[in-house]
């Protein structure tokens, strides 16, 4: 008998530190928005990057310090002042076990340059020429100082030509990379779920599955994550924060990263001839209770914002002074520009903290004699509508994720980013094109910088948009996950975490 209750014992005992170590095989993200789509290609935006990144890779990484790191790339360098000579990786194959060589890589920026949503982020590249199986020269058209930050861009993904030309190009719901996760299934509006690529070149993830849920709400994804439902949550609102930090069964992970949200004004594609007005957008930014919204949108957790690029930014220029509000101002601005009191304007959003936010500026816009709509529209229809000039008003935000300030402002106000690559105001400034075009290939710094101080103070006084507020980016985490690793661009790989003392 004292055999088999010690037996018993001992089975007890040895399954309770199983349950106490065992790895889950799952992962459960909440995000407040979906992918747009799979074709890191056709879209770019955080919520399509965050997925795309875990199933692409790219010919460099960022790390969490900012530097540049080998992803597909073994070695990079310029060999002249407009070819950059990549090494590649040997031995990596595809998820649907093509051969990743040279060819693909010239295939995938070839494919980049006649996209209307990320061919800014190659235009500098005339051609690629293939040196051997895994070498190749990318020429530029002309020298241009920041190539390698945007080798690490989220939208850099490489593709397979082969799977590419077999799907006719429409790889928006079959992506095929070589990252460490591939496509399972997607639900349109509830979840997607990547799968663990086998034959992935790196470390093998702990997770065999990710799985994104999609949960709009910022309260409902923190309830889900206090309950157990999510190990992961993105962008904790701030009226949450204080829950997350104060709950010992969770983690909230803070960093602030190179983003800026701003108040934009179609000013040559739309059909609201106002906006043409440099008065009446300096009479909005006069207008707008900058500080109220972090107040009691953020709940404190921004700083105002002066120019359209972060301090953190490669040629961020401090100083200029965030406009204080001035009702009377901004009254006398419109009467100025004849605009009679009444005025309707739309105001584009999507749902959630920017909702909130316009009806901030709506309640503003009132009480200088403008009558504000709030259209809200599902995020997708949202970036379409703004890429396409179909708006009015609008609010966005603006991640430099290359860390460089030719990342920062290019996309939003150089003529040649209209619509889906960014600049989604329409402004067209031939002066600032010019200074933005000689600072892409200025390689001293300093003269780098004087040519952003001066494209900077114009767009102060141009005011093209608003720019509201920087703000620090969060992630809440259950407390059994480890390693998460907060991508800079806050687009984050998954690959990396690992799972402590997990009870299943």
């Amino acid at each position: 008998m004292k055999n088999t209750i010690l037996s018993l014992l001992l089975m007890i005992t040895s399954t309770c530190a199983m349950e106490n170590t065992v790895s889950k095989e799952k992962i459960i993200v909440g995000v407040g928005a979906e992918a747009v789509t799979l074709d890191p290609y056709a879209s770019n935006d955080t919520a399509t990057a965050r997925a795309t990144v875990n199933i692409f890779s790219r010919l460099l990484d960022i790390d969490t310090d900012g530097s540049y790191v080998s992803d597909l790339a073994t070695t990079w360098s310029l060999i002249s002042p407009t070819v950059v000579q990549v090494s590649l990786r040997t031995n990596v194959v595809f998820h649907n076990g093509d051969t990743f060589e040279a060819e693909d890589v010239k295939f995938s920026i070839e494919r980049m340059l006649s996209s209307p949503a990320i061919q800014h982020i190659v235009n500098p590249i005339n051609k690629v020429e293939i040196v051997d199986s895994h070498t190749v020269n990318i020429i530029l058209k002309k020298p241009f100082a920041p190539i390698f930050s945007h080798f690490a861009h989220p939208s850099m993904a490489i593709l397979s030509k082969e799977a590419v030309e077999g799907a006719k190009g429409d790889i928006s719901q079959t992506p095929i990379g070589t990252g460490p996760y591939m496509l399972k299934t997607w639900n349109r509006g509830q979840n997607m779920i990547l799968e663990v690529a086998p034959n992935y070149y790196g470390e093998a993830p702990d997770a065999k599955e990710v799985e994104f849920r999609i949960i709009p709400e910022d309260s409902a994804r923190t309830i889900a994550l206090e309950t157990g439902d999510l190990d992961i949550a993105y962008d904790i609102g701030d009226v949450d924060r204080d829950r997350v930090l104060e709950n010992s069964n969770l983690k909230l992970i803070e960093r602030p990263i190179a983003r800026v949200e701003y108040i934009g004004f179609n000013i040559n594609k739309g059909k609201n001839p106002i906006w043409k007005d440099k008065r009446v957008r300096e009479a909005i930014d006069y207008a707008i209770d900058k500080e109220g919204i972090i107040n009691s949108v953020l709940f404190g957790a921004g700083t105002l914002a002066e120019s359209i690029i972060s301090e953190s930014v490669v040629g961020h220029y401090d100083g200029l002074i965030p406009r204080k509000r001035d009702i009377e101002k901004a009254k006398t601005l419109l009467a100025e520009a004849g605009i009679p009191e009444g005025t309707t304007i739309s105001m584009w959003t999507t749902e959630g903290y920017r909702q909130k936010i316009m009806e901030i500026v709506q309640a503003n816009l009132r009480e200088i004699g403008l009558d504000g709509k709030i259209e809200v529209y599902e995020y997708a229809r949202f970036l379409d509508g703004t890429a396409k000039g179909e708006h009015d008003m609008f609010i966005l935000g603006w991640t430099t994720v290359t860390g460089d300030a030719d990342n920062g402002i290019y996309n939003l106000i150089h003529t040649d980013a209209f619509g889906g690559s960014g600049n989604r105001s329409f402004y067209s400034n031939p002066m600032v094109d010019k200074l933005l075009d000689q600072a892409r290939a200025e390689p001293n710094p300093k003269a780098r910088n004087a040519l952003y101080k001066t494209i900077q103070e114009t767009i102060y006084e141009e005011r093209p948009f608003v720019p509201l507020y920087y703000k620090v980016f969060n992630v809440g985490v259950a407390k059994h996950i480890k390693e998460f690793k907060f991508d800079p661009a806050a687009a984050h790989k998954l690959n990396y975490v690992k799972f402590q003392g997990v009870n299943l």
